[in-house]
């Protein structure tokens, strides 16, 4: 990959130094001699990186000011700051600001490309790893300021501490595993693993195997699969959808809390168990239990602290300032240009009634921010009319439905049909340069975004069901209604993609 290095200095014979210094080492350079020259080039096509002159005509201010502009609507490009008349104070001031480097002039060549090549390095690792916070939904803290979320806060801090085990009741989508690690972070076993595991995404015979291990063959050849309880040792263990599980799992999970021990299945050997555990349940979970579908045993053995998540619903009031972190997330994480929702979006989105919660929201946002980038790279502010049609309308959008309705037996037929696709040859995301109304685009999206991630896993309907966080039983509906839960139409779609 050739990497695009803006170069901004108001003396036209360095900015041709620099530049055949860069083209003779594989970069693409681009220029600009002004601060407002810059900031346009920069907003056309933001660089991998840009070299900076401290003085820019008017002075040093100018130079700063326009770090100051990137550190601000840019944060993921480096900046290499150079200057003429350079002083301690000055690099001292552009480190402070956010530069990665300082560097006097006249430069040694090899001394500009190695600091390039480690900006280029570190911001690199620097988005790599955005983008596996947001693909892990590693927390960024608990977002939002209704009375709730504030309640949360003081709960976590006050829990964290004691090493007990605790409860999280919030209705399926609410991000309860944010409050989990919160919990782990501010732990004595912060230093040690963090580990969730949703029981709805497994059988039981697979949880129970996950969960507990196994133990096969003789003392000379036996084979054993450790389990989760055994590498999340010393740390925290979030189980969410507990609910989701038989009495006779809830049981076994009891007697291992009871006896601080367990042992692999197919084994006697005594395994010591040093694990917090975290459990997520639904709001109702008391009427479960007097309706004999939870062991309260178990819910009294773990709710030695609770904390309820309200529904998005009920706490408003934190839905435009989710919208802003998840924006943020997504400009970082995909390299965008800078985005917000208008007044009039965010006024909708704040009223609509989001049954998929926290996560129907995060989904929703993501899919906009994709399908407008790819529309209009230079599009930041993001309107009413950018919504999805089925929000507008005031309907659920099919592909976030967060249904609880109880899965088929259709896993194993949609993936074998799976297996046998092939890549499409098109964009996926070429239709959104035709003139299809906002709904045929919204469904040629949709079908576009579900062959790649049943291709990626598998045809695993339930390892796709927990990544794009949806119902099992809600995405076999879903690819029912797009033509892609039988063979003949799941090749069909393929090939047309």
């Amino acid at each position: 990959m050739a990497y695009n290095i803006l170069i901004v200095d108001d003396e036209a014979d360095i900015r041709e130094l620099v530049s055949g210094i860069l083209e003779d080492s594989g970069y693409k350079p681009s220029v600009a001699s002004s601060y407002i020259e810059a900031s346009e080039t920069i907003k056309k096509l933001p660089p991998n990186l840009i070299i900076l002159d401290v003085w820019l005509g008017d002075g040093e201010r100018e130079g700063m000011r326009l770090l100051e502009l990137v550190q601000k609507d840019y944060e993921y490009i480096p900046v290499i700051m150079m200057s003429g008349h350079g002083t301690i104070q000055t690099a001292v001031t552009a480190i402070q600001r956010g530069a990665y480097d300082f560097i006097e002039k006249p430069f040694d060549s090899a001394r500009l490309l190695t600091s390039i090549t480690k900006a280029i390095d570190a911001n690199r690792l620097q988005k790599e790893n955005a983008d596996l916070k947001v693909k892990a939904r590693v927390s960024d803290g608990i977002i939002g300021h209704s009375q709730n979320i504030q309640n949360v806060r003081v709960l976590i801090n006050r829990i964290a501490p004691l090493n007990g085990r605790c409860i999280i009741l919030g209705t399926a989508g609410s991000d309860k595993e944010t409050v989990a690690r919160e919990i782990h972070k501010l732990s004595s076993r912060s230093n040690a693993p963090f580990y969730t595991i949703n029981c709805q995404a497994y059988s039981l015979q697979q949880l129970e195997i996950e969960l507990f291990g196994t133990e096969s063959g003789n003392f000379s050849e036996k084979t054993i699969k450790n389990s989760l309880l055994e590498k999340v040792n010393g740390g925290t263990l979030f189980i969410d959808e507990l609910v989701c599980t038989s009495l006779g799992f809830q049981q076994k999970l009891l007697s291992a809390l009871k006896k601080n021990s367990f042992c692999r299945m197919g084994s006697k050997d005594i395994i010591p168990l040093d694990v917090r555990i975290i459990a997520g349940l639904p709001l109702n979970i008391e009427t479960l239990i007097k309706n004999d579908e939870f062991s309260d045993k178990l819910y009294y053995r773990l709710n030695a602290n609770v904390i309820k998540i309200l529904p998005l619903v009920n706490r408003k009031e934190d839905i435009p300032y989710l919208i802003e972190h998840y924006t943020k997330q997504a400009v970082k994480s995909q390299n965008m240009l800078p985005k917000r929702f208008s007044n009039d979006a965010l006024t909708f989105l704040s009223k609509y009634p989001w049954t998929g919660d926290v996560m129907q929201l995060h989904n929703t946002i993501d899919w906009i921010l994709t399908l407008v980038n790819a529309t209009s790279k230079e599009k930041t502010v993001i309107e009413l009319e950018d919504l999805p049609h089925d929000i507008v309308g005031d309907q659920l959008p099919p592909v976030l439905n967060d249904s609880s309705v109880a899965g088929t037996d259709e896993d194993d037929q949609i993936q074998n049909n799976t297996r046998e696709q092939q890549t499409p040859d098109n964009d996926p995301l070429v239709f959104v340069h035709s003139e299809l109304s906002i709904k045929e685009a919204r469904e040629m999206f949709e079908k576009a975004y579900f062959v790649e991630q049943l291709k990626k896993f598998g045809g695993n309907i339930s390892q796709v069901a927990k990544f794009v966080d949806m119902e099992r039983s809600a995405l076999h509906r879903k690819l029912k209604a797009l033509g892609i839960a039988d063979s003949k139409s799941f090749k069909k779609l393929n090939g047309a993609l």
